[in-house]
């Protein structure tokens, strides 16, 4: 059994920093690894409800168990992740929560031809007061909206990985249910199905270019007078590569169309793009670049958003126990069928401390500005916290 390749697909899972915690897997008879986790934080957010003025602030603890299953042959693999979080605020009693997530993933190989893999997922969630449904309304409902989400994926990729071309289809269900506020929510739950084709081209043995097909029926299970149904078609180009250990990354671009179904909404039709590019100029030391453009349903105001986004991320290896990452992001929202413009800044630092191999300490600090042309949503967040994760 491969219990090495086990664990490195486990670390990528649960979201452990890759210099972080490295938890053993108990194996059965059978060969399924069993991995289990927990981390414990305490973190202090100035400004709880998302609120310009007038804010409020709490210490919230929180405690996320994971466990994960997983079996490998060396070609197949099968995943079965199952995880919950509990957030308990010292300060808004109202706010605390509960929430839990099951998702499966599997990778299939019948032959040297042949790939599938399928993906299912479905997740208990709330919107923390101030945000989603409830942007800019700030303490207006006595406690979180909740939801559930559902995503059923499957892909299929036919071709040899040694010849020039290969192409695979995609095939994605995801639906979002609110549970609670119907009043408020009643009109925000809907499903989007998507299909989509793309055909790979190898110009050598670490540069892949692609053209990408897609599309989207976005439907909501309960219609207002001005339907917010929609289909979404983009055709894209791109290419993916390694062409050194130093770098490696990938980018597509192309045009998106997003079409309503109610002619009194405005459509969408302009380029959408997304990429990333890794840089790691030392084998301790990793940057790495992230962008997209794409046309998105709004929470509550107007048509649709014309979302940019830019990201930058830097990981560093001080020692075998101490590693740094920082991250920022700055994000563009322009809407349509509504005068508004989101710009909104955020700056993510954190440090981690591995003091044995089953256990790690993390300090982190998040620092948020969002600025807009409606005043009801503009805010600064300042959250500083301290996460210990346990495993085996």
């Amino acid at each position: 059994m491969k219990v090495t390749t086990l664990l490195k697909t486990m670390l990528l899972i649960v979201s452990f920093s890759a210099f972080g915690a490295e938890p053993e897997a108990y194996i059965t008879e059978s060969g399924i690894a069993i991995i289990p986790a927990i981390n414990t934080g305490y973190k202090y957010d100035n400004n709880i409800f998302s609120q310009a003025d007038g804010t409020s602030s709490s210490g919230i603890f929180i405690i996320s168990p994971v466990v994960t299953f997983l079996l490998d042959d060396g070609i197949n693999n099968y995943h079965l992740n199952i995880g919950g979080e509990s957030g308990t605020y010292i300060s808004s009693a109202d706010d605390n929560y509960l929430t839990g997530n099951i998702s499966f993933k599997s990778h299939l190989e019948p032959s040297y031809r042949s790939r599938f893999d399928l993906s299912l997922e479905t997740k208990k969630e709330e919107e923390p007061r101030g945000t989603g449904l409830t942007e800019g309304l700030g303490e207006l409902l006595f406690k979180p909206i909740q939801f559930i989400d559902q995503t059923a994926q499957l892909k299929y990729e036919y071709g040899s990985l040694k010849s020039n071309g290969r192409i695979a289809i995609m095939g994605r269900y995801y639906n979002k249910n609110y549970t609670n506020f119907s009043e408020l929510t009643q009109f925000s739950s809907f499903y989007q199905s998507t299909l989509g084709a793309t055909f790979f081209y190898s110009t050598n043995s670490s540069t892949d270019a692609f053209f990408e097909l897609r599309g989207a029926g976005i439907n909501y299970f309960e219609a207002i007078s001005v339907s917010r149904d929609s289909d979404v078609y983009a055709a894209l180009v791109g290419i993916r590569w390694k062409a050194t250990a130093l770098t490696s990354g990938s980018f597509k671009i192309g045009q998106e169309q997003k079409k309503f179904a109610e002619p009194l909404r405005n459509d969408f039709k302009g380029i959408s793009w997304k990429g990333s590019i890794t840089w790691q100029p030392l084998t301790y030391s990793t940057f790495t670049f992230d962008t997209s453009r794409q046309a998105k349903d709004p929470d509550v105001q107007g048509d649709y958003i014309s979302e940019s986004v830019y990201g930058l991320n830097w990981r560093h290896k001080w020692s075998a126990k101490v590693t740094s990452n920082i991250t920022y992001n700055y994000t563009n929202e322009d809407y349509s069928g509504f005068e508004r413009q989101d710009k909104t800044n955020d700056l993510f630092s954190s440090i981690n401390y591995q003091f044995k191999r089953w256990a790690d300490i993390a300090f982190y600090i998040e620092l948020t500005d969002k600025d807009s042309t409606n005043n009801n949503v503009i805010y600064d967040k300042n959250v500083i916290g301290l996460d210990i994760t346990f495993s085996l």
